[in-house]
């Protein structure tokens, strides 16, 4: 899996989406969201796809004003870098839930991982603080 960690910023593959996300604008948020939403229970979201989509739902939860406790300010704007163009996609909030509803669900890759994890409470607070931040 690489570098992993709970929270965002701590694996490799968040980090390799947040670098096409500052290169590529908001486009990149809309796309992460709906392919793990699109992505029906009864097919396998693989762990990419499905850190593109915690990343992309961070995005817009910074986008909106709900910053994750205990980020630094670079890693804000970084988050923040396309707020304006985020905050004016349609539906983009829901969009972002339904992802999440979709990574946090049987058949995602980056769920069992972390359900097999010693860390597995960190990762169920991250998502839960992520999902309220979301609301």
């Amino acid at each position: 899996m690489g570098a992993s960690g709970a929270n965002l910023f701590e694996d490799d593959a968040s980090m390799d989406w947040l670098e096409g996300y500052r290169a590529s604008g908001a486009g990149a948020v809309a796309s992460a969201l709906d392919t793990a939403a699109g992505t029906p229970v009864t097919d396998y979201l693989d762990m990419d796809q499905g850190a593109a989509a915690r990343a992309a739902a961070e995005v817009v939860a910074v986008a909106h004003g709900a910053f994750p406790s205990g980020m630094s300010q670079d890693r804000l704007d970084l988050l923040n870098a396309h707020g304006s163009d985020v905050r004016a996609m349609d539906s983009i909030k829901s969009r972002a839930t339904s992802a999440l509803d979709r990574l946090i669900s049987e058949n995602s890759e980056l769920h069992e991982v972390w359900m097999d994890s010693d860390a597995q409470s960190d990762w169920v607070a991250a998502m839960n603080d992520l999902r309220r931040r979301l609301g």
